[in-house]
């Protein structure tokens, strides 16, 4: 789970992967109904000890993961959770889907996708981390026509991430209506010591994705002496806010007055 800086001021960052759910066939990933849930994809050196971390129940902080524990408004995609364990900072991407296929409206099955990464990692680039999950978490099914000892003893995954420039992330955080209101969770928790969380949705940013560059950008202007850094969790679609300081984005505004 480690991470180097690279020539030319970027960072290589390293994930392991997990996957959990169940193994889908053809283009539409239909799921048979006879298929059974499993870890379908594990990053080589993954310690199955981390398996029982690497829930969403566990991660969400929830005795039941169904379907209302995601936004309505985020169910197609699913929920995004980004928070530290230990030594590490978890990703996961969790939702339900049709075991018809992504366009099929039959029984829903869970499927989640995971990374496990350094958490200085993190502390030391978290924009690039954040566009990271962005970009490339995603809950699909693996295929049944996979090689199973391939899919099972994969290489970690490695990214070549830009470093951005701290007077760039201060221009646009100084300019930026929803700075403010992160950075004041963060710092007014780091002097209480009290839990906190703030939600945003889509009066504030376009979708999850510019939400992500957004807590990315903010969190560039915490120190790394910030006392709270392995409180912090940043959330898309969830229902339910994380304890600690969790800065959640709703799709819909609606969603976010009923789950506040």
């Amino acid at each position: 789970m480690a991470s180097g800086a690279s020539s030319g001021g970027d960072e290589i960052i390293t994930f392991h992967r997990l996957h959990y759910g169940k193994l889908g066939e053809g283009a539409e990933r239909r799921v048979p109904a006879s298929a059974g849930y499993a870890v379908t994809r594990r990053s080589a050196g993954l310690d199955r000890a981390w398996d029982p971390y690497l829930s969403p129940l566990r991660l969400a902080g929830l005795r039941r993961f169904e379907p209302d524990a995601i936004a309505v408004g985020a169910r197609s995609a699913g929920c995004l959770i980004a928070r530290a364990v230990g030594d590490s900072i978890i990703f996961m991407r969790a939702r339900f889907r049709p075991e018809d296929g992504e366009r099929g409206d039959g029984r829903l099955h869970q499927q989640s996708a995971i990374l496990v990464g350094a958490f200085e990692a993190f502390r030391r680039n978290p924009a690039g981390c954040l566009s990271i999950a962005a970009h490339d978490l995603r809950a699909l099914p693996d295929l049944a026509s996979e090689d199973a000892a391939a899919r099972l003893s994969e290489p970690p995954l490695r990214w070549r991430v830009s470093r951005p420039d701290p007077a760039d992330v201060r221009r646009i955080v100084e300019q930026a209506p929803w700075a403010f209101p992160m950075l004041e969770t963060l710092l007014d928790g780091a002097d209480s010591g009290a839990d906190a969380s703030r939600d945003f949705g889509p009066q504030d940013f376009a979708d999850e994705g510019a939400f992500l560059a957004g807590v990315g950008l903010v969190l560039e202007l915490l120190p790394p002496a910030y006392p709270r850094w392995r409180d912090v969790s940043v959330v898309s679609g969830l229902a339910n806010p994380l304890p600690g300081l969790c800065l959640r984005y709703i799709p819909s505004s609606g969603q976010a007055q009923a789950a506040a």
